[in-house]
């Protein structure tokens, strides 16, 4: 199949299209990867495949060389995009966690559709596109319930030296814990010497409510301690 000038600058315009359409609502999530990098990316990969079926078309046609493959750029770029990907994720160590995910596989998929416009697929690129689309505003909302579904909430009950040290030393401790402050209130008078507080947290494991007072109280300037479970029923309240 011969690939007309017209017919690169129409699949050109269609990988600039789509990868914008993805770009945009990365941007708007205030992700590393925005508008400029996959709108990139796409166009990159769909001239990379352009180019790889000229070259082999040139080859056939001029040359009469018939083991021209033309997927052997396309393989390169899948691969090369993944480190690409790489530099969207963010691993926190004090945190335990890993940012970036979705956004590095969404280059990757982005990049697969330049790879599709350039070959001349348009309609499987378009449909691909809204597909991805759905995956990264719709799918946000299940990907929410089904945290909170497996969410798991303790109130603590703290009554702690009043110092600035003291203070740190609790902030320090709950992130070691990989806990999620979702509520914090002082109790007792700010001017006391010995704090009351009420912390609602909230983990993606489950723990039992003695090891978290265990821990705190094995925490220098903790005199007293609760944990109980936070019901969901309250939380609605």
């Amino acid at each position: 199949m011969v690939i007309t000038t017209e017919d690169s600058v129409i699949r050109l315009f269609v990988a600039l299209i789509l990868g914008a359409m993805i770009g945009y609502e990365r941007q708007s999530q205030s992700k590393a990867a925005g508008l400029r990098t996959h709108t990139l990316v796409c166009v990159g990969a769909c001239l990379c495949m352009i180019i790889s079926i000229h070259i082999a078309m040139d080859a056939f046609f001029m040359y009469g060389y018939r083991n021209s493959d033309p997927e052997r750029i396309a393989a390169q770029v899948v691969s090369g995009v993944g480190f690409l990907g790489a530099g969207t994720i963010m691993a926190n160590q004090k945190a335990r966690n890993v940012q970036g995910l979705t956004t590095a596989a969404g280059l990757w998929t982005v990049a697969a559709i330049g790879l599709v416009v350039g070959a001349g697929y348009l309609i499987e690129a378009i449909t691909a596109t809204v597909m991805i689309l759905v995956v990264l505003t719709v799918f946000v909302q299940f990907d929410k319930i089904l945290s909170l579904r497996h969410r798991n909430t303790y109130m603590l009950h703290i009554f702690m030296k009043n110092t600035v040290g003291q203070s740190r030393r609790l902030s320090a401790f709950l992130q070691d814990q990989n806990v999620r402050v979702e509520k914090f209130r002082v109790v007792s008078e700010e001017d006391e010497s010995i704090v009351e507080l009420e912390v609602l947290i909230w983990s993606n494991r489950r723990i039992a409510p003695s090891e978290i007072v265990g821990q705190l109280l094995a925490l220098k300037g903790i005199m007293r301690a609760g944990c109980e479970v936070y019901q969901k029923d309250k939380q609605a309240t």
